[in-house]
């Protein structure tokens, strides 16, 4: 199974590691607004330096990050056929047995390709040099104020913090499930596609199964050891901007204004 989307937190000494996780969660959701509010070449080419950018200072592996474009090349297929079969906007490029091709299926098929693979390039970035704990710090530091509203701020990034770290867990629990049934003779290559979703019935009980079992003993610890999310918290790492985490800020905000004006 890939999972390279799903990408563990690689502890490194760098630049982006060492930003605030606030000033990482801001930048990466203003990145996103820039990809799809992007349409011309120059923007694509700013949003792709930084990018560039980005990798470099990380250290991020560029194996990596080739391995998690693959991972969705179905999913930008699938979207191309859809553009090519139902964008009639443009001009027509080539007729075969009565199917048009048009300009505007092929524009939107490439601006699809583009933002998938800037959307999933620095996704990947992000998880690895952002660990779980960081986030969800960042999260409960940055929506503090609701507290005041009685809304449940700390339970929220509780529960964000656990199921980042359950991802991993869990795809390392099905690969080993499916290299146990590998060993014993199966093959989950073999026969169409309804064949191979029955395959995986056998895989689905188990891995459910060591699911309850690990969130039943999170839970038991957490009781042992008196957690509760009514009372005061103090942080082993308190969050503190520095210079670095100020010019992240006004880096994002000014190519966003560069790719609006644009």
């Amino acid at each position: 199974m890939n999972n390279s989307l799903i990408s563990k937190y690689i502890p490194l000494n760098t630049i982006i590691h060492n930003l605030d996780p606030r000033a990482k969660i801001f930048f990466v959701i203003w990145y996103l607004v820039d990809i799809f509010i992007a349409y011309n070449v120059i923007e694509f080419f700013i949003l792709f330096l930084m990018l560039m950018v980005t990798v470099v200072l990380s250290k991020t592996s560029p194996v990596f990050l080739v391995s998690s474009i693959k991972a969705i090349s179905i999913l930008i297929l699938f979207t191309s056929l859809i553009h090519l079969v139902f964008n009639k906007k443009g001009d027509i490029l080539y007729e075969v047995l009565g199917w048009k091709v048009y300009s505007g299926a092929l524009l939107g098929i490439v601006l699809i390709t583009v933002r998938f693979v800037l959307v999933v390039a620095i996704m990947v970035v992000f998880m690895a040099t952002t660990s779980p704990t960081e986030i969800t710090s960042a999260i409960e530091k940055s929506l503090g104020f609701l507290q005041k509203v009685r809304v449940p701020i700390s339970t929220f990034a509780l529960v964000l913090s656990i199921s980042l770290r359950f991802i991993p867990t869990i795809l390392e629990e099905t690969n080993r499930i499916i290299n146990a049934q590998v060993s014993r003779g199966s093959d989950f290559n073999e026969g169409n596609l309804i064949q191979k979703i029955k395959k995986f019935i056998p895989i689905l009980i188990p891995l459910f199964i060591a699911t309850l079992k690990r969130a039943d003993e999170l839970a038991t610890a957490m009781e042992v050891r008196g957690y509760s999310t009514t009372g005061v918290r103090t942080k082993y790492k308190v969050l503190k901007y520095s210079k670095l985490d100020y010019l992240s800020y006004i880096l994002i905000i000014v190519i966003t204004i560069l790719i609006i004006v644009a």
